[in-house]
């Protein structure tokens, strides 16, 4: 599959390799932002901006890239060239956010034919071997035996000639050495001030490359440290915060048999005159405790021990773990939610933890803390055990719902973790735990998906041929609730050796934001850096007055890792 291939060089990712298939994606976003494609450390890689630079197809030729500066502080290089705008971008390319900044190798993998290196080729003629140049000495003619012994005047003239022109070599070698040595001489020397000058001057630019680097890092620092708005902080994270729909049932673990919630036919008032048809039973597992009576039979009467309901979360990782309550994910974990709103449920019949002697029939109220996975009556065998019949994400302003499944539980606090199985990174936020040093007063901003908020649908047409029917979605549309930390609540001895003072609510931020509710749980909880500092949770309401609950992202965390939680 081809796709395109980021080798980190340098900076926080150095020696990492990104690679994106580009059936998925059409271009990459880079920079310090959670919404960014390739992001990069907000701490360390200090000189990239939020949204640095994208990388995207040619529009005018598919096979070529382009890469665009987004305005940053620092600028972008490529091949040590600071780029204005929109260039073209090509295989092997090496790209720099900043001086001295982090440093990546652009590549697309299988490369496209004009982008390889062509084939050196050898040359094919072969020189010819040089001949040396043949001496042109003569020898005096030889005289024959006996013959007198007579020197001419041409003869002596060519003698003295011979003699003055050897004479003349051996002091042309001799100036010609004296000459050599000293060009030599002059040439070492003049390599050696050349050598200096050079140093010096590079000495100084990277001075200067420092100087200027620590200005742009503590501009970029600023930058880093001024607070966001509300609205930056949506625009930021919202793709990031998901809305979930949930279906379950209760289970007996051995079977698999659907656990139900016992009720009692009330024929002629025999049980509770002036009662209704079928009266709910409980039974009393423990003094001033009772519990629903559970059973296996299935008949007109008894009701399954199952919920529906919708939550929100938000996304941690690009390959799609996701944040939320262990109450929207895991419910049979927490509280049951009896529909108290039904008639039948405001009477009831209490039995004996045998099951079978009725101690009292009449008004009652249905318990407000049984757990659905910790039930203690005997007389029914079995452990029992939830499961999700639906568990569905959706993304903002989509209707594509994507099958999610519990990747972790929380046995302490009310979280869970998720995962989602898509083929192409997905946005996410960015987490921040900062429980030790949060104050009352600082800031919240809350987003998720309150049930109380006006749904928006959307008419979905098939355009399969073999199923042309018309489904009506809703289409989730995250709301943006703000507000600040009322109180900070902690359940655990942040010291040891003192006394201990504890919350028997629990580690919670208290929210001054009355704005949200139902449906929002799980939701995100930013600090107004566009952080997310604690995932929402609960609400209560007393004497027409409203607070909301977050449970901070350290639990969160806690999920995350694969070491073991000290609290």
């Amino acid at each position: 599959m081809e796709r395109i291939v980021i080798r980190h060089l340098s900076g926080s990712k150095a020696n990492q390799v990104e690679e994106f298939p580009l059936a998925h994606v059409s271009e990459l976003t880079l920079g310090r932002d959670p919404s960014a494609t390739v992001r990069y450390d907000p701490e360390r890689d200090d000189l990239v901006g939020r949204q640095h630079a994208r990388i995207a197809r040619d529009p005018n030729d598919p096979s070529q890239f382009t890469i665009t500066d987004l305005n940053s502080r620092n600028g972008t290089f490529v091949n040590r060239q600071r780029i204005n705008g929109t260039v073209r971008l090509a295989p092997g390319d090496v790209v720099q956010f900043g001086p001295g900044g982090p440093e990546f190798q652009f590549d697309v993998e299988p490369r496209p034919t004009q982008s390889v290196k062509a084939t050196r080729i050898l040359p094919t003629g072969v020189p010819q071997t040089r001949v040396a140049a043949e001496a042109a000495a003569t020898s005096p003619p030889s005289t024959s035996p006996g013959s007198p012994s007579y020197v001419g005047k041409a003869t002596v003239e060519r003698i003295i000639a011979q003699n003055l022109s050897e004479t003349g070599k051996k002091q042309s070698r001799k100036y010609m050495l004296i000459g050599g040595a000293a060009l030599l001489v002059v040439l070492v020397l003049f390599g050696a001030v050349a050598s200096y000058l050079i140093y010096r001057s590079r000495t100084t630019e990277a001075q200067i490359g420092q100087e200027v680097g620590k200005v742009q890092a503590t501009l970029a620092e600023k930058e880093a440290r001024a607070p966001l708005t509300p609205t930056e902080i949506a625009q930021r994270n919202g793709n990031a915060v998901v809305y979930i729909e949930v279906s379950w049932k209760l289970l007996n673990t051995k079977t698999g048999g659907l656990v139900y919630h016992q009720f009692i036919p009330n024929e002629g008032g025999r049980l509770l005159k002036g009662g209704p048809s079928v009266i709910p039973a409980y039974v009393q597992v423990e003094r001033g405790k009772i519990e629903p009576y559970l059973t296996y039979e299935r008949n007109p009467y008894n009701r399954p021990i199952n919920g529906e309901h919708t939550g929100s979360g938000f996304v941690v990782s690009s390959d799609g773990f996701i944040l939320t309550n262990r109450h929207v994910a895991a419910t049979w974990r927490t509280s049951y939610q009896f529909p108290v709103d039904n008639p039948l449920y405001q009477f009831g019949i209490v039995f004996a933890a045998d099951k079978r002697t009725p101690t009292y029939a009449g008004s009652l109220e249905p318990p407000t803390n049984w757990v659905p996975a910790e039930t203690q009556q005997g007389g029914i065998s079995g452990t029992f055990e939830g499961q999700n019949d639906i568990l569905n994400v959706t993304f903002p302003k989509s209707d594509q719902r994507i099958p999610a499944k519990i990747a972790r539980i929380s046995d302490r606090h009310d979280v869970a973790m998720l995962k989602i199985d898509v083929p192409e990174a997905v946005p996410k936020v960015e987490i921040y735990d900062n429980y030790d040093t949060i104050k009352p007063g600082d800031a919240a901003i809350v987003m998720g998906y309150p049930a109380i908020s006006p749904p928006v649908v959307g008419i979905i047409r098939s355009q399969d041929m073999f199923n042309q029917q018309m489904q009506i979605k809703e289409i989730p549309d995250p709301t943006v609730a703000v507000g600040n930390i009322g109180r900070i609540l902690r359940g655990q001895d942040p010291e040891k050796n003192k006394d201990m003072v504890l919350s028997l609510f629990g580690d919670a931020y208290q929210l001054q934001i009355n704005t949200t509710g139902s449906g929002n749980s799980g939701g995100p909880v930013f600090d107004d850096r566009g952080r997310v500092i604690g995932i929402f949770y609960a609400g209560r309401v007393r004497g027409g007055a409203a607070v909301t609950f977050a449970v901070p992202i350290r639990y969160g965390k806690q999920l995350m890792s694969v070491s073991t939680a000290s609290n």
